[in-house]
Formats: structure tokens, C-alpha cells, sequence
């Protein structure tokens, strides 16, 4: 059954089960006491829509009781295999907010997330705080790493993005809604990148949605904790009576020429290095997950810094030699 709503800025494709769509529908779960998923959502995003009430208001589609599951800065093979190993028990989908190069670096692991199921989304080249950058560099931040994905995945990906650390410069959100690619922010804070207890990501988690009722949810797939946490959590969330909702794209995101080349050449490269290298040791470390919480008026702010030993990405320089720090790697 299919029911066509408008809501706020986006149009809304509801596909409820059971559906006939081959597309949309989500596939029967035979595993005991499993979550599953309760209904696919079919996103138009040519106008740019945002979601998440923490910083957003403008869509609201989820009903009380739902939640959707997100994952940030991956892949990072060690914990995303087991994150999607946990998301596989409970037949429950989610999307993979991917970071350019962490896709480059382990492509056959970010394959692997897209094989099982889920929606695929980016979250820029290096996750650079966008508002850190030129409008230039942050535009280039935010196509590289679509052309990265697409590359290191090999096939089109949504146009689904998110801020690193939430920070979304309304020049940003403008050139976003212009490319026709929906902004996400979040709902609810796992907070996985101040612990490693599993147990404290499952209380973060539940405590919020105790106020909330519902909503999109943040993890990170490049940390233990998640990585601990999420069949536990999934288990108690069924036990509560809580319903995944996945999300999916009407159309796949469109990439530029020019972005799509330097991806092509970076992966090439990343290949060839990595070539007389085992599969466990390829997915490169980056910077961890810096998280965010409200101020006041309910903006959101980084309040966690990386750890001084993590490998940075670049940064990059002026306008016109950033392209070649790209390549400088």
C-alpha cells in the first residue's frame, strides 16, 4: 500500500507494509524478536529538506514510537562489521553517513553496508568543520566527498547529507537545497564518542527517547562503544515497543565532473598503495567523531576535540591549491 503525503518542504512517499514495491519495501525478517524495519520512507529531496529537531522544525513525518538509525565518519572495518552485524539480527536498515575518505580507504567495506540494505549518504571529504572553511573550500568539502563515495562505492549514492559536528553554515544549507540534496541533523545523542562502555551509549540513547518519544538517532560506526551497544540497544528498544523506520531516496544524488575525477584519481592511488596490503589494515584512522549539544537557543556546538596522537586530514589552503593538498596525501 502506498500513501503520497506533502510534508513541509519535501515530498513524502510512505510505503507501509506490506508493499509490492521491489524498491522500497523492506524485506521480511525471519529472526526471532527482531525489530525489523515497520515501514520504508521515500524521500523527494529536489527541494533541499531538512530533518532532525534539533536544530531543524520544519519536518516532522515520524510517528511516536518510531526511530530512525544513523551512523557517522565510517567506514572504519573493525566496528563497522560489527555494527552491521548487529543491524542484520534485528533485520533493521539504517543510514551510513560516509566520509570521503574513509570510503577511499576501505571501498570493499563500504560495498559491504550498501549489500546489506542500507542508504548510503555523505558527510564531506575529510569532515572538516564547515564553518571553519571558505565558502569555496567548504563547497569543495562537500562534492569531493560525494564524488568519493560514489567512486569508492561504485554506484550512485543518496543525496543525503549531514554537518560534521552538526555545524551547518546557512551558506552551506543554501548551496545544499540548490543541489537538491536533503540536510539531516538529529534527534537524539548516543554520545559513543565520550565512552567506551556499550552500556552508557544504550543509557544515552533510551534516556532521550524517554522524553522524546521518537525521532532520528546518532551513532558513530568508527566507535567501539556503538559498536558494543547496538544489538543490546536494538533488543531493548523492541522490548519498548519501538519501530525502525528506514530511509530512502527517490533519486540518486548527482555529481560534478571535475569532482568526480579528482575521486576517481585519489581511489586509483589509494588502491595501488594498498595493494600488498590485508583488508584490516587499509581503513586509514581519522580525527574521532567530535560530538555536539544544544546552547541555549538550541543551536548545536562541537565540544569534543580529536586526540592529539589521531592522523588529521588535511586542511585545506587558499582556493586555488587546495586540489593540489588533496593530492598531496
Amino acid at each position: 500500500m502506498r500513501a503520497t503525503a506533502a510534508v513541509g518542504m519535501a515530498a513524502l512517499l510512505l510505503c507501509l507494509w506490506p508493499d509490492g514495491s521491489a524498491r522500497s519495501a523492506p524485506a521480511k525478517c525471519t529472526a526471532r524478536d527482531a525489530i525489523g524495519v515497520s515501514r520504508t520512507v521515500e524521500i523527494d529531496t529536489s527541494s533541499g529538506p531538512r530533518f532532525g529537531n534539533l536544530q531543524y522544525k520544519d519536518i516532522d513525518f515520524l510517528r511516536e514510537g518510531e526511530v530512525v538509525l544513523t551512523f557517522d565518519d565510517g567506514p572504519m572495518r573493525r566496528h563497522t562489521l560489527a555494527v552491521l552485524d548487529a543491524l542484520d539480527a534485528h533485520c533493521a536498515k539504517a543510514i551510513f553517513f560516509t566520509v570521503g575518505r574513509m570510503a577511499v580507504a576501505d571501498p570493499e567495506m563500504l560495498q559491504e553496508v550498501a549489500m546489506r540494505g542500507h542508504t548510503i549518504g555523505t558527510h564531506t571529504w575529510s569532515h572538516k568543520n564547515l564553518r571553519s572553511l571558505s565558502a569555496a573550500q567548504a563547497r569543495a568539502e562537500i562534492e569531493l566527498g560525494l564524488s568519493a563515495v560514489q567512486a569508492a562505492l561504485g554506484a550512485p549514492v543518496a543525496p543525503f547529507f549531514r554537518f560534521p559536528y552538526l555545524s551547518d553554515p546557512p551558506g552551506m544549507q543554501a548551496f545544499l537545497q540548490q543541489r537538491g540534496i536533503g540536510i539531516f541533523s538529529i534527534d537524539a545523542d548516543s554520545y559513543d564518542y565520550r565512552t567506551p562502555s556499550g552500556a552508557t551509549v544504550q543509557r544515552n540513547i533510551l534516556s532521550q527517547l524517554t522524553e522524546r518519544k521518537k525521532g532520528i538517532l546518532l551513532f558513530h560506526d568508527i566507535q567501539p562503544s556503538t559498536a558494543r551497544a547496538l544489538k543490546g540497544l536494538l533488543d531493548e528498544l523492541k522490548a519498548r515497543g519501538y519501530r525502525v523506520v528506514h530511509l530512502v531516496p527517490k533519486e540518486a544524488a548527482t555529481t560534478v565532473a571535475e569532482f568526480d575525477e579528482m575521486a576517481e584519481e585519489v581511489l586509483g592511488k589509494k588502491r595501488l598503495a594498498a595493494s600488498g596490503s590485508p583488508p584490516a589494515k587499509r581503513s586509514t584512522a581519522w580525527p574521532l567523531a567530535a560530538g555536539t549539544t544544544a546552547d541555549g537557543a538550541g543551536s548545536a556546538a562541537a565540544v569534543s576535540a580529536p586526540p592529539a596522537t589521531r592522523p588529521r586530514p588535511p586542511r585545506f589552503g587558499d582556493e586555488e591549491d587546495w586540489k593540489d593538498r588533496v593530492f598531496g596525501n
